[in-house]
């Protein structure tokens, strides 16, 4: 893809250079994992069983607190042991959440046309041109609109709704599989005290870091340290489904809607290596659960479909402006050869003249475009 922008990949290059054995990566996951989620795998499996089991209300202030603290200590033991692992390698914590930079902005066009004077002398050969007259490519290319150069917001912005289509996906399986099934799923139900909704923050923020924290920043520098990258990178698709489906059987058959949550995911975090915006973009769907089931039915229920819908207008106005820069990219590197081939032939043809019509035309060089970013190890 030309002309990517320019995004932190997470780890120096010293690190990715580094390979580690395959048993050491999985190990390393499976270390910070069964501390962290063993029990949420453990309370999913009763769940399923009987979902009963799940009556766990929110009556109180206190009973607040501690649903906040359980979910906190949970996040802060992956925390820990996803920077314990990333440190082994090199990788800070900084690296593996990744830092959208301002890319270098695209130079202005060296003048108005890409020929702007006309030759000293006829040239054999092009009886239609005007006068007489020709240069290769005369006044056909006009300099196009300079590509927009999309900031920190943009970048953060994309990756941030790119995660929420996974959102959206796992939301519609599990629509379509009460649909279809007449069932409802076996989540917990907590009540419906007004005191969900600080718990529903706090919880929210803590999933969303723990487990993207684990499941797609730990599992995807572990694993292409260990070699799966290029064709190997299923690899890492695969463990990171393994690694998201027990804590969340309790949703029954539904439970096989995180696997689009989770492949979204890593292809996000791989193409740009950003874990915020899918850390946020997790908790803002753990987040407006928490209100649907605070809100009576109706509200609970447009609160969810307001979240689909506003996801989808927002990633068809992304693909739209990513379509537009692609254009406009495509435009600037036909117009930039266009312009360079011109130049040289009228540098060629002025040169083959007699003396009185040696000097060549002095045009400016076109303009180099920038570097493009370093092509990141995922393949659209």
């Amino acid at each position: 893809m030309e002309n990517r922008d320019q995004i932190s990949n997470g780890r120096p290059e010293s690190a990715a250079e580094r390979r580690i054995p395959l048993a050491r990566a999985l190990g390393e996951i499976l270390a910070v994992y069964v501390p962290s989620f063993g029990l949420g795998v453990l309370t999913a499996l009763m769940l399923l069983h009987n979902p009963d089991l799940g009556s766990d209300q929110i009556t109180g202030p206190v009973s607040a607190l501690e649903e906040i603290l359980q979910y906190v200590m949970q996040a802060s033991v992956t925390v820990f042991g996803v920077a314990f692992f990333c440190l082994q390698r090199g990788v800070t914590l900084r690296m593996l959440f990744g830092k959208p930079v301002e890319p270098q902005p695209y130079p202005a066009a060296a003048y108005g046309m890409p020929y702007p004077q006309q030759p000293m002398a006829p040239m054999p050969g092009a009886p239609n041109a005007p006068n007489g007259y020709y240069w290769p490519g005369y006044a056909h290319y006009m300099p196009p609109r300079p590509p927009t150069q999309r900031g920190r917001g943009w970048q953060f912005s994309r990756a941030y709704f790119a995660s929420m289509c996974g959102v959206v996906g796992f939301l519609l399986s599990v629509v379509i599989y009460t649909a279809v099934t007449h069932s409802q799923t076996g989540a917990p139900s907590q009540g419906t005290s007004v005191y969900l909704i600080p718990v529903g923050f706090f919880v929210a923020l803590a999933a969303g870091f723990g487990e993207e924290m684990l499941v797609t920043g730990l599992t995807v520098n572990a694993l292409e340290s260990a070699g799966a990258v290029g064709k190997r990178a299923w690899i890492i698709y695969l463990v990171a489904v393994c690694l998201r489906i027990p804590f969340h059987l309790y949703y029954g058959w539904a439970s096989l809607g995180v696997i689009i949550f989770t492949v979204v995911n890593i292809w996000v975090y791989r193409r740009w290596r950003l874990l915020w915006p899918i850390v946020l973009a997790h908790a803002t769907y753990d987040f407006v659960e928490y209100l649907a089931s605070v809100a009576p039915n109706a509200i609970g229920g447009l609160l969810i479909l307001a979240l689909g819908f506003g996801t989808l207008v927002m990633v068809i106005i992304v693909l739209c402006i990513e379509l537009s820069d692609r254009a406009a990219r495509r435009r600037d590197a036909r117009y930039t050869e266009a312009a360079r081939t011109a130049h040289a032939a009228q540098v060629a043809y002025a040169q083959q003249q007699p003396p009185q019509f040696a000097q060549p035309p002095q045009f400016q060089q076109p303009p180099q475009p920038p570097a493009a970013a370093p092509e990141e190890s995922e393949r659209a």
